[in-house]
């Protein structure tokens, strides 16, 4: 398929090929063609499977590392078709970060979103929080924030299709605080984290303050 490639270019390999190369750089020699073809049976099409939620591709059969490389076609078209966007989007209000939120391709519930800021407002990046223990998080954004010279950090965890539960149940709320404590030692602002599903909004600011 390499010599294809070279030659012909990859739109001359089919569905289950591409996913094959890709399924290749996760496991390397060994044959990953049944398991290409699996993974179009199980979800359909080529694109449903790269646009699967990681939960879903474990679910099927994927291991840890073939997750990590078929999420990354996806993410590198969003970036592409939304590159106009990065450092041009400008978060006035919170209406406006919930709009841009909406546009966003559905993320697995429960999912945590930093957005970080520059001193006008401009959106830096947004990225999804690392899993682990709270401390670790906590150091991950910081020190995310400091390479990108954020000045300020919001959060949005999306509940999908669930409506949040009583903000002092959040699990992350020991995450929340510490990120805003230390944050504010660094000269950061943690605005805010947004939780959101089934259609409401609720504003942990003022937990993450006590």
């Amino acid at each position: 398929m390499r010599q294809r490639i070279r030659v012909a270019g990859a739109h001359s390999l089919a569905d289950y090929e591409l996913l094959e190369v890709l399924l290749f750089a996760s496991t390397p020699r060994r044959d990953t063609k049944p398991q290409a073809k699996a993974l179009l049976a199980e979800f359909g099409s080529l694109e449903a499977v790269l646009e699967a939620t990681p939960a879903a591709l474990r679910a099927a059969g994927l291991g840890p590392r073939g997750v990590a490389v078929v999420s990354v076609p996806a993410e590198v078209a969003q970036r592409l078709a939304h590159a106009d966007l990065r450092g041009q989007v400008v978060f006035t209000d919170m209406a406006v970060l919930l709009d841009y939120c909406d546009r966003l391709p559905a993320c697995e519930a429960d999912g945590m979103r930093l957005f970080y800021l520059d001193s006008a407002r401009h959106m830096l990046a947004d990225e999804v929080v690392p899993a682990g223990p709270a401390p670790e998080q906590c150091r991950a954004v910081l020190a995310r924030a400091l390479e990108l010279h954020a000045v300020s950090l919001i959060a949005v965890r999306d509940m999908g299709q669930n409506a949040p539960p009583p903000p002092e149940n959040l699990p992350e709320l020991r995450f929340l605080r510490m990120l805003h404590a230390h944050a504010r030692l660094l000269g950061l602002m943690f605005q805010d984290c947004l939780v959101r599903g089934a259609g409401q909004v609720v504003s942990m600011r003022a937990l993450m303050e006590r």
